[in-house]
């Protein structure tokens, strides 16, 4: 009986996919309207800073070095990022940085796809423009523009190589996931807040070199313009 089970199972991954969960669909929901021009909110959003922070301490756990003072980027309010703390997956310190003779900048998250992944969305800057179409979910940081398609899967660049990019709306929020193929997962996901006055951005990056972290952005509607930029594609 246990095997009987369990090839029903396989099964059922491979005939139904949505017996392995929920996938995200192309069509917007009715009555949802992510539009619009919306500025960040530093105090009602996660600090970048607290959550690197938090992983550079778990870093040097890892590679078993005391603290040294380090070169950080600057500080954006709000409070404190969250993360889990499971026990680190093993080789996790082959990834972070390990000078041989750590000086007065030493920083155990250089070489940290983690961190290199919270610090290139917190570049994108504090304004961001949402277009919403049939077919297509535009998010225009001034300076970048990602273009996506609801239920599309595309190969991406990612940290260290590619990835599988999937996107689509899951309930009221729209979803990216990528899947890098040496990396971890990276999950975006936005929607409106339950006033509808603000925009959320919940980002969440899986378990690599160190334990998961979440970091979630509040948006607000604003009339300021992004910094004028030559745009690039994502």
């Amino acid at each position: 009986m246990p095997t009987v089970r369990a090839t029903l199972v396989l099964l059922c991954m491979a005939v139904l996919p949505g017996c392995a969960g929920p996938r995200l669909a192309e069509d917007v929901p009715p009555g949802v309207n992510l539009a619009g021009a919306w500025k960040l909110d530093h105090g009602a959003s996660d600090d970048p800073q607290k959550l690197l922070d938090h992983m550079r301490a778990q870093a040097i756990k890892i590679i078993g070095r005391p603290p040294q003072p380090v070169l950080t980027a600057p500080s954006h309010g709000g409070r404190p990022g969250q993360g889990s703390a499971p026990s680190p997956d093993g080789g996790a310190d082959s990834v972070l940085a390990q000078p041989p003779a750590p000086g007065p900048h030493f920083d155990p998250l250089q070489r940290s796809p983690m961190a290199h992944i919270i610090n290139k969305i917190v570049g994108r800057g504090d304004f961001l423009t949402v277009r919403q179409a049939p077919g297509q979910f535009v998010l225009d940081y001034g300076g970048l523009r990602r273009t996506f398609t609801p239920g599309q899967h595309s190969v991406v660049s990612t940290e260290g190589g590619v990835g599988d990019q999937t996107s689509g709306w899951k309930g009221r929020e729209y979803v990216i996931e990528v899947k890098a193929q040496n990396g971890p997962v990276v999950t975006e996901e936005y929607g409106l807040s339950p006033d509808g006055k603000q925009l959320l951005v919940k980002l969440r990056i899986g378990s690599a070199e160190l334990p998961a972290v979440s970091l979630t952005r509040v948006y607000r509607p604003t009339d300021e313009s992004a910094p004028h930029q030559l745009p690039t594609n994502d």
